[in-house]
């Protein structure tokens, strides 16, 4: 009776964190309708007089506007990436790693497997990195993300803020990411 009362708090729990995490997403989403509606209703249309400068503001503003709602559509509906299987150790491998109770012996045999992977990056102690949590040697740029529970590549352009996006386009994130400096400013 208690674990299944325990079952059911962690997902309870589970849900409302995944519902959760879609806050900010709501938050972001609110401040785009709400410039919007300042920029496109308020200002163009109300204030500026001018009918080929409202047009040129129009355009400009719907330019950025698209390239924004593109990048950021993409950034919170694309998965992240995982390492390759290759990077994960062998039911083999895994089970001599993990029966192998001396530190020094388990960071050679981690240091063996690792040779022939293209793995660059070490500890601040040299050793091979390794996800316990995923039983895998970790490439470059590639961390565990607690949020998401898998072990991410280019964990450097990963944001749970995005629910665990990838930022693949990372060129075009942050270009979108100045459409609010620039509108600030024309205002």
């Amino acid at each position: 009776m208690r674990r299944g009362w325990k079952m059911a708090l962690s997902g309870g729990l589970r849900c409302c964190r995944r519902v959760l995490s879609w806050v900010p997403v709501l938050v972001i989403v609110l401040v785009v309708l709400w410039s919007y509606y300042a920029y496109v209703f308020e200002l163009c249309l109300v204030t500026v007089l001018s009918p080929a400068e409202k047009v040129i503001y129009l355009i400009f503003y719907h330019a950025i506007f698209v390239f924004f709602t593109w990048t950021y559509w993409k950034s919170i509906f694309t998965l992240p990436q995982q390492p390759n299987q290759k990077f994960h150790l062998s039911c083999t491998d895994k089970e001599r790693y993990e029966n192998e109770e001396r530190p020094e012996v388990q960071k050679q045999m981690l240091v063996d497997m690792a040779k022939k992977l293209p793995v660059y990056t070490r500890t601040g102690s040299g050793a091979v990195r390794f996800c316990d949590r995923c039983h895998l040697i970790k490439p470059d740029r590639c961390h565990h993300c607690s949020v998401c529970a898998v072990c991410v590549l280019k964990m450097d352009h990963h944001c749970p803020w995005g629910n665990c996006p990838v930022f693949a386009l990372s060129s075009m994130s942050s270009f979108s990411s100045l459409w609010p400096a620039c509108f600030l400013s024309a205002l």
